[in-house]
């Protein structure tokens, strides 16, 4: 069936499915490289457990933001589709603390995926027509009442250009010095 819903989230498929492709035979080693001193990336604490710098992106950033890792930028993708997929379906906010962050290739791409079909993708579809115009809801605060299908074009917009970034640093990454 044909739906403007429909059409968003057959976008929402066509960059996963470039993101995904771009992200196959990622290392731990390139998942982690810092491509310049004192960027921002995936750390661990004392009990090691893995913490996202920057707030995760959430935070004012600094001028000028630091340039990221491969690391950092999956977990901000990430991030962005649980927090924006729990405020959007559940009507919750959540806290860093909520989220687990992984300090290797494959534990970050397994986080990417789950937060992109669990957190947004499957509710994104089982969202009835209608919702797209109604209003996205308190936990957006200033933003609540703007109407769903704002919120599902600025998470789609995030998505696209923070999954070309990662296609750059990949590009970058053999050429290291």
């Amino acid at each position: 069936m044909n739906s403007v819903r429909n059409s968003i989230g057959r976008a929402f498929d066509e960059v996963w499915r470039r993101t995904i492709d771009r992200l196959g035979g990622l290392t731990d080693d390139e998942y982690l490289w810092e491509p310049v001193p004192d960027g921002w990336t995936l750390r661990p604490d004392a009990a090691g457990r893995w913490l996202i710098d920057g707030e995760g992106g959430g935070g004012p950033a600094p001028d000028p933001v630091p340039v990221a890792t491969l690391a950092w930028r999956i977990g901000h993708i990430g991030l962005m589709f649980t927090d924006f997929g729990i405020r959007l379906f559940e009507g919750r906010n959540i806290t860093l603390d909520d989220v687990e962050f992984s300090g290797t290739a494959a534990g970050g791409i397994g986080f990417l995926e789950s937060a992109f079909r669990n957190h947004w993708r499957e509710p994104f579809a089982a969202m009835p027509e209608e919702r797209l115009w109604e209003p996205s809801g308190p936990a957006f605060f200033g933003y609540a009442d703007y109407p769903v299908i704002d919120t599902a074009l600025h998470v789609l917009d995030e998505f696209t250009h923070h999954s070309a970034e990662l296609g750059v640093l990949r590009d970058l990454y053999p050429h290291r010095g």
